[in-house]
């Protein structure tokens, strides 16, 4: 345990890790609010699946200009721009709110905005972390830092589903609003950092120089890729988890709530159970397992469609998910050049567009076949793509 949380000795680390969790707390309880705000106005899980899906044009648009921009300028700077805006669009939702003037259209909108601050928002925090602790402290970094963010998911998943089935999506957004604010308060006490010179040409230049820099890197293309795969097809089952549960089990927020939490609790027994492994190929193995798991727990939502089970597979699901996300974030800062760290995970945040993307044909299915068809041909379809990865490409093997 005392290695796993050596990045703490370092005061600067524990403020980024505090800040950061803090954010991610505040964007984890505003993504299900905002899909349950959708549907009691339009009683429409695809329409939810909408504005779910408006985190993904705007990372597609910016993740890899994201990138270069965490490599250029100063990290501080960066992350205290891009938290205002998070602090100012969910002040902008409490306040519709409470006007009585929102709309799903709006809620589409934040979050086209809050999916083009995230892709400058992650890069900067993890490129940060090997410029205030030891190189061989890295990883540690990365993975505690991805341990809190798994953390608060307990905590937002029951805090989404009792604010919200008691005092109503205006108080939830006031308090995500403080939340954001107490975040961006926290990034004054960040030291500065030098800006690194490895940026020098027109920021299209360096965008093809990176896409270049990934394509000869084969690990970290085959870990981009087999990412790509589960967050299109798998992770946006979390993502519209709420909804899910509302039309699988006929369940209250509360009970929603309850859900999330347990999934929160998969995620982080899964980061303790990854903490202690070393670099190698184990860790590959371990991550494609993560992969698969992924599956066969959306396929076993389809076949047992019972609350309780459901409370059991979710927690499943949630390990996975964070063996899966930590993975990916450790391997790919190891595998890469210190000058590029940044810019690679700017392609990384392509995986976070593909989630909201994959939530709108989750959505229709919902609506149209039903939530146990739709998951179960979820789950059939990402272990079946998995495998033909596994089979045609030696990258994987």
């Amino acid at each position: 345990m005392k290695s796993f949380l050596s990045s703490f000795q370092y005061s600067d680390y524990r403020i980024l890790w505090i800040t950061s969790v803090t954010l991610i707390l505040a964007i984890q309880m505003a993504m299900p609010s905002r899909a349950l705000l959708t549907d009691d106005l339009t009683n429409s899980a695809f329409i939810s699946g909408i504005v779910s899906m408006g985190f993904a044009p705007a990372l597609l648009m910016f993740s890899i200009l994201g990138g270069v921009i965490g490599d250029k300028f100063e990290n501080r700077r960066i992350m205290q721009i891009v938290q205002i805006g998070f602090f100012l669009s969910s002040l902008s939702t409490w306040i519709l709110i409470e006007l009585g003037a929102i709309n799903w259209y709006f809620l589409f909108f934040v979050s086209l905005v809050q999916g083009a601050l995230f892709s400058f928002q992650l890069p900067a925090r993890y490129s940060f972390i090997p410029k205030i602790v030891p190189e061989e402290s890295v990883s540690n970094g990365i993975a505690l830092l991805s341990s809190g963010m798994a953390l608060v998911t307990i905590f937002s998943g029951s805090a989404v589903g009792y604010l919200y089935g008691k005092y109503g999506p205006g108080n939830v957004f006031l308090i995500i609003s403080a939340i954001q604010f107490s975040a961006l308060i926290l990034t004054l006490f960040l030291p500065q950092t030098e800006k690194s010179d490895s940026v020098s040409g027109s920021y299209f230049s360096e965008m093809k120089k990176s896409f270049n820099y990934l394509i000869s890197n084969k690990m970290v293309m085959a870990i981009l890729i087999s990412s790509l795969v589960v967050s299109m097809i798998a992770m946006p089952v979390r993502l519209q988890l709420p909804i899910i549960a509302r039309r699988l089990y006929m369940v209250s927020p509360q009970e929603i709530g309850l859900m999330l939490t347990l999934a929160g609790v998969g995620a982080v027994i899964g980061t303790l159970l990854i903490s202690s492994l070393k670099k190698g190929q184990l860790r590959f193995a371990v991550f494609l397992f993560s992969a698969f798991g992924l599956g066969f727990c959306t396929l076993a939502f389809g076949l047992a469609p019972e609350y309780l089970i459901g409370l059991i597979i979710v927690v499943f699901f949630g390990a996975f998910e964070q063996i899966r996300m930590a993975l990916s974030n450790v391997l790919t800062m190891e595998y890469t050049d210190s000058k590029y760290r940044a810019r690679m995970m700017g392609f990384f945040m392509l995986n976070f567009a593909s989630i909201p993307l994959g939530a709108l044909p989750i959505g229709y299915g919902i609506d149209k076949i039903g939530a146990v068809n739709t998951l179960i041909f979820d789950g059939i379809a990402l272990i079946s793509i998995l495998l033909i990865l596994v089979l045609i490409s030696t990258s994987f093997r």
